[in-house]
């Protein structure tokens, strides 16, 4: 399920990026949330854009995300943050699920709630 959110931005010479905006979400349980509702091919797909943007997004991000990072940083500090939750799906699994495994919503990181 992958939209574009007009609103939303992403530092520049990463627009290609900007049809993954549902992707954006605000937490480790939002983004296991979407790993598990999002089709498993669409998924796929923004993983495999995400992966292609590698050398573009680890040299970009290094040393940029602090406190004072801008809106269009952190939005792309999302869209690698839900890329890495569904790395996992993508290159071991196959698949949004964990076979033979426990549901991912009974995860509970302890990061998650550090302000």
């Amino acid at each position: 399920m992958t939209t574009s959110t007009p609103t939303v931005t992403l530092p520049a010479g990463f627009g290609d990026l900007e049809r993954f905006t549902d992707w954006l979400l605000p937490d480790e349980r939002a983004r296991i949330e979407a790993r598990l509702t999002h089709p498993y091919a669409d998924s796929k797909a923004f993983y495999d854009a995400m992966l292609a943007a590698v050398p573009r997004f680890m040299p970009y991000l290094l040393g940029r995300i602090t406190e004072d990072a801008d809106h269009a940083d952190r939005n792309l500090l999302q869209l690698v943050l839900a890329y890495v939750e569904i790395a996992n799906a993508v290159e071991i699994y196959g698949q949004s699920e964990i076979p033979d495994g426990a549901d991912l919503r009974l995860f509970i990181s302890v990061l998650s709630d550090r302000g």
